[in-house]
């Protein structure tokens, strides 16, 4: 009779072999895909028949099982077989429990895995108390102003803002509510430990500027609900119903200042990147229609470009002519398709308001309703205006615009 280490040793390896099987399976798909003779894998056979042998061999609660139940989820995930994914992914998170405690932080991928599957299940409320629970497991670990939860509160807010478009808008507006609490936050982490020079810095808190733009656009094309009952880990979340689009428009402001500030400690700042910085908080100072602190913030960003030896070429890429204005660090797209492009002829005005809106070469089936959606559309946005020597001044360009149809 071989001793219990032998046995061990035994099952240990049988069990690696188990797992090398199941992570070749999917390198050899494709290859096999070329060989109609062989028989294809199917990866959510495999990962239950290496799971019934560590079971067999080790234990109901061997910690090998746990990966082998997330790859089981995603296997699952993948066939939209949302039901069966949850129950591995709530087995893999279960063995992480049992092994290493109720607060390990092991558990947040198996987490994250639970939330996504529940959202494509309709369950929003069981997708947001998994996600609460990653926010309570490392606040356990590090306190709530640690530097170290920012990546996980960015990760938090990057699944909120993902998922927007998603829902219908009112609960769209609730992610949106979350989203600024998860950003106020991160604002919060980083004004303790008042870092600025941490490279890090810049892109958080551009990133957290562009927020407070979504929310502000999102209340001005939508209004907003009149109470929204949402908490987020026992904390009142609720946007009040003075909520304006003044608030976030001055928190916005800060957050791009902060960047600028950021920028001024980095030691590979460049001067495009500096004059950058600058001249987006001028874009943000003309949407929320403060004209003159954005010529002046405008003016100061092309005088930053002449410590630079290209100050020719990057001002005319910065200000040699009239661009649309966007915030979009969120990285959040519609899912929209094109139905039609058009080349129109604007005038940018010193203000960055269009004017003389004509679309060049119209075809000859484009309907009165069309043409005044494009108009309404356009004449919504605002420019960065075009700079002649530091000052803003009126021009015309030529604008591609792309009339879209909402897929979602």
């Amino acid at each position: 009779m071989k001793d219990n280490s032998s046995a061990t040793r035994a099952g240990q390896l049988t069990l690696t072999v188990a797992v090398f099987i199941v992570s070749s399976f999917a390198g050899l798909a494709a290859a096999q895909s070329d060989l109609p003779d062989l028989k294809q894998s199917d990866p959510v056979t495999d990962y239950l028949n290496a799971i019934d042998t560590a079971e067999a061999e080790l234990s109901a609660y061997s910690m090998e099982l746990s990966d082998l139940y997330l790859g089981l989820g995603k296997s699952h995930f993948s066939k939209q077989e949302y039901e069966r994914a949850r129950r591995a992914f709530q087995r893999g998170m279960q063995i992480e429990r049992v092994n290493f405690g109720l607060n390990s932080l092991s558990q947040t991928p198996y987490l994250m895995s639970i939330a996504e599957t529940e959202s494509f299940l309709g369950n929003w409320d069981e997708s947001q108390k998994a996600l609460e629970n990653i926010y309570f497991i490392n606040t356990q670990a590090y306190g709530e102003k640690d530097p170290r939860m920012l990546p996980v509160l960015d990760e938090l807010l990057d699944w909120y803002l993902d998922t927007y478009s998603e829902r219908p808008r009112n609960s769209g507006y609730q992610n949106l509510v979350i989203s600024e609490r998860l950003g106020t936050r991160m604002y919060s982490i980083l004004e303790e430990h008042d870092d600025l020079s941490n490279p890090d810095s810049p892109q958080i808190y551009r990133k957290l500027s562009h927020l407070h733009y979504f929310i502000a656009n999102h209340i001005k094309e939508h209004g907003e609900p009149s109470e929204a009952g949402i908490s987020f880990n026992n904390a009142s979340t609720v946007m009040s119903q003075d909520t304006s689009s003044h608030k976030h428009y001055q928190r916005g402001k800060l957050a791009l200042q902060k960047v600028v500030e950021s920028l001024e400690l980095q030691a590979d700042t460049t001067p495009a990147d500096q004059a950058n910085a600058i001249a987006e908080l001028g874009d943000w100072y003309l949407v929320f229609g403060q004209r003159m602190s954005a010529n002046k913030a405008y003016k100061l960003a092309y005088e930053a470009l002449e410590t630079s030896d290209q100050s020719e070429q990057l001002s005319e890429s910065l200000f040699g002519q009239a661009k649309v204005i966007e915030f979009t660090a969120l990285g959040i797209e519609k899912q929209e398709t094109a139905d039609v492009d058009f080349e129109i002829s604007i005038v940018i005005s010193e203000s960055g308001t269009p004017n003389d809106i004509e679309i060049l070469n119209p075809p000859e089936e484009l309907d009165k309703k069309v043409r005044r959606t494009i108009f309404k559309d356009i004449r919504a946005k605002r420019f960065r205006p075009k700079l002649v020597g530091g000052e803003a001044t009126t021009s015309t360009i030529t604008f591609s615009y792309a009339s879209k149809k909402s897929q979602g």
